[in-house]
């Protein structure tokens, strides 16, 4: 259920040692993706039609439409695969002169040939196939229909709140990257169910959502449960929480607030969450900015990867720096808190120690 290791950190003057705990539901995962072509042709069908019936796509539209583009992007690759072995199928039968039923048949052929050669070729490293299982799965989740996952989600829960009863440590930081960030909604809420004191047992709870796609769920009309626990998180006035927004992520929702459901033309202060954009070109240097600028998956991924340069948002800095949660997620972020050589300025909010600085990260992503 989980990877646990230690690490860490150090500068100049100061020393954080990190207890890094990955919730881990790979292998359910891996589950889908041993699933037939056709299953998953049929499954995500089922699910695109659903998306449109429920008027879920359309909210996606209004509210992010790259994400509405990402959620189309397997089935316009599908489309292209057929066109063309259609295109390839009867291009055959006509130059080989055939007419009628035979013309039909081997068009047939050769169409699904086709279809089925690329498929197989592109479907991994696109990736359609795991962005299909993906939509496959949030619908099966938005229904309540994978058990598997519930029970898992309560194995989450029950580690958080072990962690935070252990109280050997200053912060907790639970971490949700993408699809991950409404495990965190629902893995949390049912924490404060198991423990309702949670945030006031000691270690500060503190919840980071980046790359997030809490609204894939909230927006459909049978979300009720991730709205809820949404809710439930935001209403928890000693739960830290902050998400970061960037507009070169297409995978997620960019300006829009995962609780309101309602676009926002700024940044949002109030805690519920702390809403900040920041920039993947600044995190990348300009080479690596260049290169990947038109790969969505890397660039989705540079929320929980290392940064190039200095930076507002920096995840490495959050989950393995000296400085509090609220202070590294404020919004000039560790820029005035550090200087060239890494040393934690005077000024800054933490003492200038040598003394090891305890913190959990837990990661659902």
């Amino acid at each position: 259920m989980s990877a646990t290791w230690q690490a860490e950190s150090s500068g100049p003057n100061w020393n954080t040692v990190i207890s890094y705990e990955m919730l881990r539901w790979d292998d359910l995962i891996l589950m889908d993706h041993q699933r037939s072509m056709p299953s998953r042709l049929a499954a995500g069908m089922v699910t695109l039609i659903d998306w449109i019936v429920t008027g879920t796509l359309f909210r996606f539209v209004l509210s992010s439409w790259k994400y509405a583009g990402f959620f189309l992007f397997p089935y316009l690759w599908v489309t292209v695969f057929l066109l063309a072995g259609t295109g390839v199928g009867f291009a055959s039968a006509w130059l080989l002169g055939l007419h009628g039923a035979v013309a039909w048949g081997l068009g047939i052929v050769a169409a699904g040939a086709v279809f089925g050669g690329l498929l197989h070729r592109y479907g991994w490293k696109k990736p359609i196939n795991h962005v299909f299982d993906d939509w496959i799965f949030s619908r099966q989740f938005v229904y309540g229909q994978r058990p598997l996952m519930d029970r898992r989600v309560d194995e989450f829960a029950a580690a958080i709140v072990a962690r935070a009863q252990k109280a050997d440590v200053e912060e907790i930081v639970i971490v949700g990257h993408c699809l991950g960030a409404a495990l965190v909604m629902e893995s949390v809420s049912r924490a404060l169910k198991l423990d309702p004191d949670l945030p006031r047992r000691g270690p500060a709870i503190c919840v980071l959502t980046v790359g997030a796609t809490i609204p894939k769920f909230a927006l459909h009309p049978a979300g009720t449960r991730v709205r809820a626990a949404t809710q439930a998180v935001a209403n928890e006035p000693l739960i830290r929480w902050a998400e970061y927004h960037a507009r070169d992520d297409a995978i997620s929702f960019y300006r829009f607030d995962p609780v309101t459901l309602k676009r926002v033309s700024r940044e949002r202060g109030d805690g519920r969450p702390n809403i900040r954009r920041v920039q993947m070109h600044n995190m990348m240097s300009p080479d690596a900015f260049k290169r990947h600028r038109f790969n969505f998956m890397r660039l989705h991924y540079q929320m929980v990867m290392g940064n190039d340069q200095r930076a507002l948002y920096d995840y490495c800095m959050i989950i393995c720096g000296p400085l509090p949660f609220d202070e590294i997620t404020a919004p000039a972020g560790g820029l005035d808190r550090f200087g060239a050589d890494g040393a934690l300025l005077p000024f800054a909010p933490v003492t200038a120690e040598t003394a090891p600085l305890p913190r959990v990260s837990v990661n659902a992503a």
